[in-house]
């Protein structure tokens, strides 16, 4: 798509606010199965900012209820309806300014305000012919990022399956979903480890699966022999203070992921000492520009980050690198993002696929966050 050339000043005025409700065929064989449900369908919505003249800021909403509550279809009208007419023809001097417009005609609706404020972030740097990446990077930006692969709840057969292909694919640390009944996941990594050998990082992801710090760590101890580097959101999201007690005795650290969505929310699990390591990403905290306030925050008070994930394209890949690979609040090659999305679909969102080799993900550096979706 050509873009205008480059405009005086970085001031932005959206014009128009289109929606595009996208259907991305998943590969039925590496279909994530969790506690929190089964991901076999990604019908998401993507949102398109105009300004005055012609230039365009594109971003997704990763809309999946059995995470966020939101569905492609109603975010659609939520934007049409209510936030977009929020937005346009207001100047702003900033994309982080359009959250507090957000925030003000509705509650929650945390990866359709992200999918809105990430294409206004586009945007705005696509208008100077700058990355969003130099523009917020605090450290020299990365080229390139580790990734892990998340492994779904499934029997031992289907697991080794998936493994060894994302080994193959040069990828050296696996997410494994846990916490199922009937999934006895001590076995499967036990099996996994076997196969693929000690090189291999593994966390577990047990998405607020177990109902007590008791029963999770109890189930922690039975897999610690094949070697555990983070066990993530172990209990269930609105009880940070189990969170807090399985941080206190576990032996690994332990990552929030669902019980973060918000800064208060983070301020509340600082306060408990509730996690080591949080995972944070535009979708899920709200906006871009929440995203990188919180890895800040969680990183001035001694935390790790990384970059989570609910199986972005890469349009919404391109912003999480861009948020690993700047900003100094991730150590990016101790606590690996999850940024493997493009082996679970079938085909590629965007017109130059974020290549993905060795385990590693290409950073885009074109202008804004650098992709071009395909409509």
């Amino acid at each position: 798509m050509n873009q205008p050339a480059t405009r005086t000043g970085a001031g932005l005025v959206v014009a128009a606010v289109r929606c595009h409700v996208c259907e991305h065929a998943l590969r039925p064989e590496v279909v994530i199965r969790s506690h929190a449900g089964v991901h076999d369908r990604s019908r998401y919505l993507l949102v398109e900012l105009v300004d005055a003249d012609g230039c365009q800021g594109w971003g997704e909403a990763a809309t999946t209820p059995i995470w966020s509550g939101e569905w492609a279809q109603t975010e659609a009208e939520l934007v049409r309806g209510l936030l977009a007419p929020a937005i346009v023809g207001t100047s702003y001097e900033h994309p982080s300014e359009l959250l507090t417009k957000l925030d003000a005609v509705c509650w929650g609706h945390p990866f359709t305000k992200a999918a809105v404020e990430t294409a206004a972030w586009d945007l705005w740097a696509r208008r100077q012919q700058r990355s969003v990446l130099e523009l917020v990077a605090d450290r020299p930006p990365s080229t390139s990022l580790p990734t892990r692969a998340s492994i779904g709840a499934y029997p031992l057969e289907q697991t080794l399956r998936m493994a060894t292909e994302f080994h193959a694919r040069g990828i050296r640390c696996l997410k494994f979903k846990v916490g199922l009944p009937g999934v006895d996941d001590a076995v499967r990594l036990r099996a996994v480890r076997e196969a693929v050998g000690s090189d291999v990082v593994f966390t577990l992801d047990a998405n607020g699966g177990y109902p007590s710090a008791d029963v999770a760590l109890r189930a922690l101890e039975t897999m610690l022999p094949v070697g555990i580097a983070l066990l993530e959101q172990p209990t269930p999201r609105d009880r940070l203070d189990l969170l807090a007690a399985v941080r206190r005795h576990a032996s690994v650290p332990v990552m929030a992921d669902e019980a973060i969505f918000t800064a208060d929310q983070l301020a509340m699990a600082l306060d408990l000492d509730a996690f080591d390591v949080l995972s944070v990403y535009p979708g899920k905290n709200g906006g871009f520009s929440n995203a990188l306030a919180m890895a800040r925050t969680a990183a001035a008070a001694g935390k790790g980050c990384a970059v989570g994930s609910n199986l972005e394209t890469d349009v919404g890949l391109a912003a999480m690198t861009t948020l690993a690979a700047g900003c100094k609040a991730f150590d990016v090659e101790r606590w690996p993002g999850d940024f493997a999305s493009s082996l679970y679909y079938t085909g590629s969102a965007v017109h130059e696929l974020l290549a993905l080799e060795d385990g590693r993900i290409a950073v885009p550096d074109g202008p804004g966050f650098g992709v071009e979706p395909r409509l």
